[in-house]
């Protein structure tokens, strides 16, 4: 097991393969294989029709790995759907604002920062 994880910090050995594809909800899956079978094997025996074998570092990297549910594969590479990814940045700022609202009004009815973090863990 520790022999897989070496592989991702040995910086001279080549990036690992993963196994992507389509899955039921429209993005994309990566199977990353343990290494106890050849990927060949895995790609056959665990993955669908249409899976396909491609580097690690094909995969988004940065600030786009970040909106893994925008992931689509598109002609045997990942990209990011921009209409997905904008969805999930105004969720995250929509759920954000509310967190701060509420924390707002807390802080209006007399609760102190403590009094507010005993209520909501924040």
């Amino acid at each position: 097991m520790l022999a897989g994880l070496f592989q991702y910090l040995d910086k001279d050995k080549k990036m690992p393969q993963v196994i992507i594809y389509t899955n039921s909800n429209g993005g994309v899956s990566v199977c990353h294989p343990t290494g106890e079978l050849p990927i060949d094997q895995v790609l056959t025996k665990d993955c669908p029709p249409g899976a396909i074998i491609v580097d690690d570092s094909e995969l988004p990297q940065g600030e786009d790995a970040k909106y893994f549910d925008a992931w689509e594969l598109v002609d045997g590479k990942v990209k990011i759907n921009l209409d997905k990814k904008n969805a999930i940045i105004l969720q995250q700022q929509t759920t954000e604002n509310a967190k701060q609202s509420a924390l707002s009004k807390l802080a209006a009815l007399g609760l102190t920062p403590a009094e507010i973090t005993a209520i909501t863990g924040a």
